[in-house]
């Protein structure tokens, strides 16, 4: 071979191995992520529960998570039609949006603003009358005072927007009017979402202003019973926001802010953090949390009704069981028309879609059931999370396994320790699932079991002394 032979075949040599490392070398990375990536769900943490039956905490709140948000869908009062379901589910708060744009509230009548509530009172008459407490977010604004007739865009005159609060606080809190009490009124829903018109904190359309000028109008209500002004209403828990608001002199009554996120434990780190920044403004640090949206994605997702939705939603409620907000409220009571593949939101689906009920639905009630004083439990997982409780001589232990990645199961051991020695049954039931009873004798002081969580599963153990 001459030496030119040599250097052209030492240059198709060169040719063919970067175009092989083009083409191969994205797929080799992604399979090392991969690996990653099962490597890291296997090195996950199994979990080992040990109940101190000796130990107790604070009696443990039910009532926060009772609370549910509807979003605007539809231009009518979409709750109406499942409202004796909705009242089985025991509502504290429910959330309304769209306020100014579904309901046709404000008009113009030649230079003054014009009021019809009956679209909206329906729609809120239906609330109240499932023993709820409205939350009712300020939104949008109204295209008779908006730029451009944009239901997104700021007011051509910010004391028309001033006077659409002050009226709609009137009007629902309001003792010679719908006279109700305790009502929230959030300035506003996910101000930085594009869609609903990327509010900022400064510029022509900072969120501040838009605030201020709600205060202004709540400032001048009259004649009104105890009611609620806050935000931001933010898709996430943002800590410039949260800063903001508190800095900003104005009315502030609570904080609000969405929480769309697939991992549970992130809930309970936002409750600490919001704490944290607000140390420096001590006022501010007892108000009102309400979390007015929340769920594991803000995409619509099938599952939403299936039992990855409901091991979520347990798996959250869990985390915030010791450390609640005032409220957390699921997103959202149900399917808007046209969801029949399974990707709506909803508890329960639409009335075109038979109006049947999600497992999710059923997770408030199974969880009601673990009422009671808060006992020590030690040993949870990545996956198994749990927490007990004692009332009336019965010990239960909540567990849920909730895999955000895929299907992981487990056996769980399970100890109650620091027993009174005797003969005690235990009862395990599942959600939608398995319910035995088993009895034991304790010798000493404790009393060990397995407990088989299968993936995306929610059961209680109920361990009760006989006589």
């Amino acid at each position: 071979m001459s030496i030119i032979m040599r250097q052209a075949t030492g240059r198709t040599t060169s040719l063919i191995s970067l175009f092989g490392l083009v083409i191969f070398l994205p797929l080799f990375i992604m399979a090392i992520g991969q690996t990653v990536i099962l490597l890291t769900r296997a090195s996950g943490k199994p979990a080992s529960i040990v109940v101190d039956t000796s130990t107790r905490l604070e009696p443990i709140k039910t009532d926060f998570y009772h609370a549910f948000a509807q979003g605007g869908e539809e231009k009518n009062d979409m709750i109406q039609s499942i409202a004796d379901d909705v009242k089985a589910l025991r509502p504290k708060a429910i959330r309304l949006d769209h306020l100014y744009d579904n309901y046709q509230v404000v008009g113009r009548d030649g230079g003054g603003l014009t009021f019809d509530w009956t679209r909206l009172d329906a729609a809120v008459n239906t609330i109240t009358s499932l023993g709820a407490t409205p939350v009712l977010a300020l939104s949008y604004m109204p295209d008779v005072i908006a730029k451009d007739g944009v239901i997104i865009n700021p007011p051509n005159d910010w004391n028309e927007w001033s006077l659409v609060v002050q009226k709609t606080i009137e009007h629902y809190s309001g003792k010679n009017a719908k006279n109700l009490n305790g009502v929230y009124y959030e300035v506003w829903n996910e101000p930085d979402l594009a869609q609903f018109g990327s509010w900022k904190m400064g510029g022509e359309k900072n969120y501040l202003t838009l605030y201020r000028h709600a205060a202004i109008g709540a400032n001048n209500a009259t004649g009104v019973n105890t009611f609620y002004l806050g935000g931001p209403s933010t898709t996430g828990l943002y800590k410039n926001w949260i800063i903001a608001l508190a800095e900003s002199g104005n009315r502030l009554n609570f904080f609000s802010w969405h929480s769309y996120l697939s991992d549970p434990e992130q809930f309970a780190t936002d409750q600490r953090n919001i704490i944290s920044w607000l140390v420096q403004y001590p006022s501010y640090t007892l108000l009102p949390k309400l979390i007015t949206e929340f769920g594991f994605t803000g995409s619509k997702s099938n599952g939403y009704g299936t039992m990855y939705g409901a091991a979520h939603t347990a798996a959250v409620i869990r985390q915030l069981i010791s450390g609640s907000p005032t409220y957390l409220m699921t997103f959202q009571l149900k399917d808007g028309p046209g969801q029949a593949d399974g990707s709506g939101w909803g508890l329960i689906t639409h009335d075109d879609n038979g109006l049947k009920k999600k497992p999710r639905y059923s997770v408030y009630s199974f969880i009601d059931s673990m009422a009671g004083t808060r006992m020590q439990l030690t040993g949870e997982g990545s996956w198994v999370t749990g927490f007990a409780t004692t009332q009336n001589d019965v010990i239960k232990v909540f567990l849920v396994n909730f895999d955000a990645n895929g299907s992981h199961s487990e056996q769980v051991p399970v100890k109650f320790i620091k027993l009174a020695p005797g003969t005690y049954s235990l009862r395990e039931r599942f959600l939608f699932g398995r319910d035995t009873k088993k009895t034991y004798t304790v010798e000493e002081d404790s009393l060990s079991t397995d407990v088989f969580m299968a993936a995306q599963s929610m059961g209680i153990l109920e361990l009760t002394k006989q006589p």
